[in-house]
């Protein structure tokens, strides 16, 4: 009985180590990735009757996102939109993950806290960018910024799924 008891314990022992080293997945939502005591945006609502030159839009916001470093290194699950960013034989390598539709295609985008690149460990196939996912992956704080938007986090996407309602 005492030995059935010590590996139950260095069983319990395992499982806690490995959910505190970030492999155990967590589902998180966009409020997760904004620090204590901020605000979610609401996204901008634009005007299309006229689409002003490029050079009018608002610069970007800065690249030091106030971002949430106790999820750096975890494994996370998050739904958003693909906003497909580089393709390898037709599939998507890399992408940016943002939390409506249409985010970083109109401007402004959403703040960088709102926004993950996502570089694929295998590219995937997108039927549509206008269906939601949940993306599961490795987060991380590294930033990101193309003249699309600039991302606060990043991740190495392991696993895409059709989110549904």
């Amino acid at each position: 009985m005492a030995r059935r008891a010590l590996w139950m314990i260095l069983a319990a022992s395992a499982l806690a180590a490995a959910a505190d080293n970030g492999s155990a997945v967590r589902e998180i939502g966009w409020e997760d990735l904004l620090p204590a005591g901020q605000h979610h945006v609401p996204p901008v609502v634009v005007d299309h009757s006229g689409i002003p030159p490029a050079n009018d839009f608002p610069p970007p916001a800065s690249a030091a996102a106030n971002v949430v470093d106790e999820l750096d290194g975890k494994i996370v699950k998050l739904p958003g939109f693909i906003v497909p960013l580089d393709y390898v034989e037709g599939k998507v390598a890399s992408a940016l993950l943002v939390p409506y539709f249409g985010a970083c295609i109109h401007m402004p985008p959403p703040p960088p806290n709102q926004i993950v690149h996502v570089k694929f460990d295998e590219p995937i196939d997108v039927d549509s960018i206008w269906d939601p996912v949940w993306i599961t992956g490795k987060l991380g704080l590294e930033r990101y910024a193309s003249q699309i938007a600039e991302a606060g986090y990043s991740m190495r996407g392991q696993e895409v799924e059709e989110y549904r309602y």
